[in-house]
């Protein structure tokens, strides 16, 4: 009986233990509290696609909570880890330009210092420790900031607006102050390092037709496809290209010659809508001529 015991104790004890090491194995939010205890500023995360590029932000949301903020609770001319507990953390995916200067890619500590005028706002590389410990050795990028008055925001948050193919504002909001920049990324030149297939470099000419934006490239990219496989797909585009820049016998051309490649590669191609939606293009830029 006292071998079963130790059999059945070792047993427990064994499953503890590789329980504890299961657990031990999946992956916890950095904003999670260690102790499962919750806490009164909560973590949060936002994450924004900027064009082909990617930026987010961990922070801890602090409440007002009927306090005078600003320049009581947070001194004027003092620095502020911009959020409570450990620090605010911004991560982008690429390089990136805030205020006219340029940041590399990685994560960095953001700090601000309120001010009754123009506030300063920082990107610090240290990311390692307490929210409160800051070293300016480590200030990667300064800027100053133009707080502004808005609603009341009981929670601290940072949002995303003005959004475009290469760029966005970051907005920080708690109390009834707001501060703002625009974060700016090289989306154009994302897409021009893009090698791959017709497919791709069409996509990337199709995206800049429909954003409007990136015109010259656009044509490289779409005679760059057209080179790699000439199809009804991209001389379409090209077509939508020319007719944008105001060369509309040119897009007829193309536009006629995408439906002599779309024949002579598909029987069925004159019943289908790409078929359709061309000749109604061709119709349209005939009639302005």
């Amino acid at each position: 009986m006292k071998k079963l015991i130790v059999v059945g104790g070792l047993c427990l004890l064994a499953l503890l233990v590789v329980s504890a090491d299961v657990l031990a194995q999946v992956p916890q939010s950095p904003l999670l509290p260690t102790l499962r205890v919750p806490r009164i500023s909560q973590g949060a995360k936002v994450t924004q696609v900027v064009g082909l590029s990617e930026v987010t932000i961990f922070y801890h949301r602090p409440g007002v909570k009927g306090r005078e903020i600003w320049g009581k609770l947070l001194p004027y001319g003092e620095v502020w880890r911009a959020g409570a507990n450990e620090p605010t953390l911004f991560t982008f995916s690429d390089e990136v330009t805030i205020g006219g200067k340029k940041l590399a890619a990685g994560t960095y500590r953001f700090l601000v210092i309120p001010a009754q005028g123009d506030w300063t706002a920082i990107f610090n590389s240290e990311v390692k420790n307490w929210g409160t410990i800051y070293d300016a050795k480590y200030d990667t990028l300064r800027l100053a900031v133009t707080p502004e008055a808005g609603p009341h925001e009981e929670w601290m948050s940072f949002s995303f607006t003005d959004l475009t193919p290469n760029s966005a504002r970051v907005v920080l909001a708690w109390e009834k102050v707001r501060i703002g920049f625009k974060i700016e990324f090289n989306t154009v030149g994302k897409l021009q390092a893009s090698v791959g297939s017709w497919q791709v470099l069409n996509g990337a000419a199709r995206y800049a037709l429909t954003e409007k934006v990136y015109a010259n490239e656009a044509m490289s990219w779409i005679e760059r496809s057209i080179a790699l496989d000439k199809n009804q797909t991209n001389l379409r585009t090209k077509a939508e290209l020319l007719a944008g820049a105001g060369k509309t016998q040119d897009a007829i051309a193309t536009a006629e010659e995408a439906v002599k490649v779309g024949k002579s590669r598909d029987p069925k191609f004159e019943s289908s809508q790409f078929a359709k939606d061309l000749a109604k293009l061709i119709g349209d830029w005939k009639a302005k001529m």
